[in-house]
């Protein structure tokens, strides 16, 4: 049973977008509309895509890069709430944290298929030397 739960959760940090997936599949039996829930797909998948983004540098790298993962999420933080400060008169917390964590998934996005991209073809080189 361990080991079950172990892949499970090894395949949802290595392949975040199958949380996603399954999300939005549960999402229309339930009957809500692919549509109106695609924010919350991505509120889950963000915190899959964190840990995906560390075990794959980890992979890539052989060095721990939590710090500076956390360090990048915080920096982004800051800049978003002085934008978003500057920018609103009127100023809501729960809005500008929702804000922030859905710039989070696409800025994960990114950075996952850019080390899957690069770990893949710095793999591919190393295997053909």
């Amino acid at each position: 049973m361990n080991g079950v739960f172990s892949a499970v959760v090894g395949t949802f940090i290595l392949f975040p977008f199958i949380v996603t997936i399954l999300f939005l599949i549960i999402m229309k039996r339930i009957g809500r509309a692919p549509k109106s829930v695609m924010g919350l797909a991505a509120d889950v998948t963000t915190p899959f895509l964190f840990i995906g983004i560390y075990v794959i540098s980890y992979t890539i790298f052989g060095i721990g890069t939590a710090f500076y993962i956390a360090g990048i999420a915080i920096v982004i933080a800051i800049i978003l709430a002085f934008i978003e400060r500057g920018a609103v008169k009127d100023f809501r917390i729960v809005r500008l944290l929702r804000k922030i964590w859905r710039f989070y998934f696409l800025f994960s996005v990114a950075v996952y298929l850019l080390l899957i991209s690069f770990g893949t073809v710095l793999k591919i080189i190393e295997y053909l030397k």
